[in-house]
């Protein structure tokens, strides 16, 4: 399982913690508590096997029903697109056989402590009627953070299911045979006393940090659990308690009438053995059992010695012949029992997934057959990458340990998936370019200014539409519309001087402006003449821009009437009246006015503002500034009455807006 997965639509899997004969394990969290658990999922070469599928759910199902601060709580069962699960409680800490390894020596009351929580744990396994059959440290996990360390007992839930393939599978064998009984090894069904040999057999590794038996076969070990006596303990360590010598013993008594006949018992016992009261206690000698596949050859009855030479060598030729069948009889079950696991062992060993990737469906199969395996279920789907024909995966993945003859299936390419190009032209690039993506095309864009088109549509596509294409990394090149910058036509404006408003006037019409005017008394100026004009003669203004005229109204006759040099009160009073005109017909009102001036994605956006109105003139900057995107501006013009103001708008010396603004 995949990183990430979500196991059954709620366990997220974020990692493994170990692969077992039977299960793999995943560390996942539990998104619905949110809370670590581990999840154990059925291996993919057992998931055809519907009687392993009916034990490992149904003895899953039992053990949830164990409540016991020293057994791993099953939480959940279930099953996910075929693979049953098991979601168990997460134990952050290392399994028995590491804690030995990294404690030993382990003090004497502390062996006894763990002991007695695993006897706690699996006494009311038994109680409950559900035999674990696979003790081992390895199943054994352990709390270090609590004080004192905490043990509990896993995979109950897959116990009953492992029995029947544990001798049959080499890794299972060579890591449980260390722990099985001898009845186990001779073929029998495992009981409760099968579980104490186990727990025995954890005891002597926690006192001496190894199994009593080891071998280079599993056939060799099992072969020593049935013939070969216990080790002696003192001789290992002889600090340790007889009484405590005297557990293991008991517990792997080859003879199971001569073990604890209870795990209670067992746990009862260990209580006890460090007391000062029993430390006297005679070592425990379990009794020996007659062999009663050995069959014991008897001495021929002695003959008359006056029989003839040939009457003794017929009674002895006799015998020569029983005998040899007696032996041959007596070695006929342990053979058979040699030949039976030796043969299982032979077709049951494991072997790797090779890689298999990019490989022919053929070249796979030879590769699957060197490897022991055999091909399986064949699919096929599209891709980009691997040549049709080709393998893409295998399921399950390269590396898996999978049973000898067990059958891999194979993902094959149909070669790379074509699509068919849309046609784009015309419509919206952001209404397209989401899909565009998601089919792997590599969208590149150009734009082009025209009027054609609204801005941001497509006006050109480099794949013609309906043509089908790979499309993983496949360039696609758009070409956008933009708004068409239309620039503006100078005019050079022409010196006024001495036209009157309606040569003025024709003039603006066949120049293309905008003509603004205003007025004001001249002493120098013929009435109906002009004054002044913005533009200054000679200079430049857009097409379609504003030109300001000022229109002399000729002489201010209030002004000059009132000269009376006779009375200096007349004069006076007259003075004081002409100022009063002259203010009147000074006044200014201001006249806001909103503009936004353009930004230009292409070119420079330095912008001058230019007003022309009582107190600006066209000719000086009125406000000059830096955009960076489209910019309102308030325009503020002092105008007198009956006077048109005028703005120009200049960017790089160019006109890019104008306008004007009447009181």
């Amino acid at each position: 399982m995949e990183k990430g997965y979500l196991v059954g639509g709620r366990y997220e899997i974020l990692g493994t913690l170990g692969e077992g004969g039977m299960a793999n394990v995943y560390l996942a969290n539990d998104t619905l508590l949110n809370r670590k658990v581990a999840v154990k999922a059925l291996r993919y070469d057992l998931q055809d096997d519907e009687s392993v599928k009916r034990r490992f759910g149904r003895e899953a199902k039992a053990t949830s029903g164990l409540s016991n601060p020293n057994i791993v709580n099953v939480l959940d069962v279930g099953n996910d697109n075929g693979v049953q699960y098991i979601v168990i409680e997460y134990v952050d800490g290392p399994n028995l056989k590491k804690y030995i390894r990294m404690h030993f020596p382990i003090p004497y009351h502390e062996v006894v402590d763990i002991m007695k929580q695993i006897c706690m744990a699996v006494s009311d396994a038994h109680e409950h009627g559900i035999i674990h059959r696979d003790l081992k440290p390895e199943n054994i996990l352990v709390e270090e953070k609590k004080d004192p360390i905490q043990v509990k007992v896993s995979d109950f839930g897959i116990a009953l299911a492992l029995s029947e393939r544990s001798i049959t599978r080499t890794n299972s064998l060579l890591g449980s045979v260390h722990y099985m009984s001898p009845e186990q090894i001779k073929g029998r069904s495992a009981t409760v006393l099968s579980d104490i040999y186990a727990l025995g057999i954890i005891l002597f590794e926690l006192l001496t940090k190894h199994v009593p038996f080891t071998g280079d076969t599993a056939v060799t070990v099992a072969l020593k659990h049935s013939k070969e006596e216990m080790p002696d303990l003192k001789k290992i360590d002889p600090n340790i308690p007889q009484p405590l010598e005297n557990v293991v013993l008991k517990a792997t008594a080859k003879d199971p009438d001569q073990r604890y006949q209870s795990v209670k018992e067992m746990g009862e016992d260990l209580s006890t053995c460090l007391m000062p009261e029993r430390s006297q206690e005679p070592k425990f000698i379990p009794t020996p059992i007659n062999d009663l596949e050995e069959t014991r050859v008897m001495e021929p009855l002695d003959e008359s010695k006056d029989e003839s030479t040939s009457q003794e060598e017929r009674p002895k030729k006799k015998m020569s012949r029983k005998r040899k069948i007696v032996l041959l009889a007596s070695l006929v079950p342990i053979v058979l029992i040699l030949f039976v696991i030796a043969m299982v062992i032979k077709s049951n060993q494991e072997t790797t997934v090779p890689d298999l990737y990019n490989l022919t469906v053929k070249q796979a199969g030879v590769m699957l057959k060197s490897s022991n395996l055999s091909t399986g279920d064949v699919s096929k789907e599209n891709d980009d990458d691997i040549e049709a024909g080709h393998v893409i995966k295998s399921i399950p993945v390269k590396g898996l340990k999978l049973k000898n003859g067990a059958k891999v299936n194979l993902v094959v390419s149909l070669g790379a998936k074509y699509y068919k190009v849309p046609k784009l032209v015309g419509k919206q690039y952001d209404d397209v370019s989401d899909n565009l993506e998601k089919r792997g095309f590599k969208v590149k864009l150009k734009y082009k200014a025209t009027n054609d088109y609204s801005a941001g549509t497509i006006i050109k596509q480099s794949i013609p539409g309906g043509k089908k294409v790979v499309t993983k990394n496949k360039s696609l090149t758009l070409t956008i519309a933009k708004v068409k910058t239309v620039k503006p036509k100078m005019v050079k404006v022409r010196d006024l001087t001495g036209y009157n408003l309606k040569s003025i006037q024709d003039y603006a019409d066949e120049a293309g402006l905008t003509l603004s005017t205003s007025y004001e008394y001249s002493d120098e100026t013929e009435e109906g003449i002009l004054i002044s004009q913005t533009p200054s003669a000679n200079s430049t203004i857009a097409k379609g821009g504003t030109l300001s005229v000022v229109i002399s109204k000729g002489q201010d006759e209030s002004k000059s009437n009132s000269s009376d040099k006779d009375s200096d009160s007349d004069s006076d009073s007259n003075s004081s009246n002409d100022s009063n005109n002259s203010n009147s017909s000074s006044s200014t009102t201001t006249v806001n006015k909103e503009i936004t001036v353009p930004f230009d994605s292409n070119g420079d956006n330095e912008v001058t503002i230019y007003i022309s109105d009582a107190t600006h003139s066209i000719n000086t900057p009125y406000k000059s500034m830096t955009i960076t995107a489209d910019t309102p501006v308030t325009l503020s013009f002092n105008l007198r009455d009956g006077q048109t103001g005028s703005y120009v708008v200049e960017r790089d010396n160019k006109t890019v807006l104008g306008g004007s603004v009447n009181r």
